[in-house]
């Protein structure tokens, strides 16, 4: 029998007070940590895009990617959409604490992902201080998230100094970031727990996207779809949860907030859930196609060649997926020369320029693993949800969000 049904059963039968999401970034399926599956139900997922401000969307919304508006960290949700914020009689907050391991200065410039959230930065700096039953919660913890290891740097500066490194030492220290960020996360456990809240609060790792080690002869997640960046884990954790592993049916993160209010007995309004595209796991755990995309300027805008963005659609279940490139091949290889001459990951992308040129100019539907579905399912699947796609509110990043930006490696 799959352990979806234990996992659906024991989701449903659960009575808490409170939720606590850790979002991780940039940590891919295959590099959580058996300390994590060892005592948490761990689900293979799809992430909604493979950038985070979609991500986080999908995440805070129940809804697919194209259909909440965010592209981009220059997009904020529509003000009518409900979100994880909105949870009625709940006391929320979001902390944003990718910094963590990065010693920089950003003085008090609000980070992007809060405008795009449309949620204002706590006065503190611990998700749980000062909360009180009932809360929902939501971390976003540096996870895997360049730059790797103990570098205290920006991204940027990492992969300029390790354009010369190999894939096998840029996954050992990739890896040392993801052992890191779970040593923050086991911290608010340990909270959790000290304050006798760990009967009363179901708490959920995942992440928003994943990341590339070396696939496709590219570094980080701003690069053409591939499995490695769209399966990342969820784990819940509750003392009445079995720590088991589910491979065989996908979540999504469209199905978190439908889970959250679920798993919290509330019941939104028909207005609220008819906008959702996700399901419960609480009530369904099965592995069907799901949609993930990908839209972001890869490069500055001030390049003296095309746009500098990159645009791809995917459908994947856990066995595989497709991914389709909507940017035309030119402008594709036009991103990959400029990637060449201009990104701080410049070394490693000439040093693997055939394999990273193969990845960019692979065109129609790129098939990976082994989908159960077929490539035409995938397309429909994609018309539809493009059929109720809706526009993002646009908001000016200020320099100081474009530096937070940048010192990341988005740009």
């Amino acid at each position: 029998m799959s352990a979806a049904r234990p996992l659906t059963a024991a989701l449903e039968a659960l009575e808490v007070e409170n939720v606590f999401v850790y979002v991780g970034d940039a940590v891919r399926w295959d590099a959580v940590p058996d300390r994590v599956t060892d005592r948490a139900a761990t689900v293979r997922t799809v992430s909604a895009s493979t950038h985070s401000p979609s991500s986080f969307a999908s995440l805070a919304t129940g809804r697919y990617a194209m259909n909440h508006g965010v592209v981009t960290f220059d997009r904020r949700l529509p003000s009518d959409v409900f979100r994880l914020f909105d949870v009625p009689g709940h006391e929320t907050r979001f902390l944003n604490s990718i910094f963590a391991y990065a010693q920089r200065e950003h003085g008090n410039a609000v980070d992007p992902i809060h405008t795009v959230l449309d949620v204002e930065p706590p006065a503190v700096d611990d998700p749980l201080e000062g909360l009180e039953s009932p809360f929902v919660a939501m971390e976003r913890g540096p996870g895997g998230h360049a730059p790797y290891g103990d570098f205290a740097g920006t991204a940027s500066e990492y992969f300029q100094r390790r354009g010369g490194a190999d894939a096998v030492t840029l996954r050992d220290e990739y890896r040392r970031s993801v052992e890191l960020d779970i040593d923050l996360f086991f911290e608010r456990l340990t909270r959790l727990e000290e304050a006798r809240l760990a009967e009363e609060t179901l708490v959920i790792y995942t992440s928003d996207h994943g990341e590339l080690l070396g696939e496709g002869g590219e570094l980080g997640h701003s690069s053409p779809m591939r499995p490695e960046l769209v399966y990342v884990p969820t784990a819940f954790f509750h003392p009445e949860l079995p720590a088991t592993t589910v491979n065989d049916a996908a979540f999504h993160h469209a199905d978190l907030l439908p889970t959250i209010l679920d798993v919290l007995g509330v019941e939104p309004t028909m207005e609220q859930s008819t906008g959702f595209d996700g399901r419960s796991a609480a009530r369904a755990l099965a592995d069907e196609p799901r949609p993930c995309t990908y839209e972001n300027r890869v490069l500055p805008s001030s390049l003296p060649f095309g746009s500098g963005s990159l645009h791809y659609e995917g459908v994947w279940d856990a066995g595989g997926g497709y991914a389709f490139a909507r940017t035309p091949l030119p402008e594709r290889l036009l991103v990959l020369a400029g990637k060449a001459v201009a990104s701080a990951k410049r070394g490693y992308v000439r040093r693997h320029l055939p394999h990273a040129f193969g990845a960019y100019a692979s065109g129609g539907a790129s098939e990976y693993g082994e989908p159960a579905f077929t490539e035409r399912k995938a397309t429909q699947l994609l018309e539809r949800v493009a059929a109720d796609s809706v526009t993002g509110e646009q908001v000016d990043l200020s320099a100081d969000a474009e530096q937070r930006l940048q010192d990341l490696g988005y740009t």
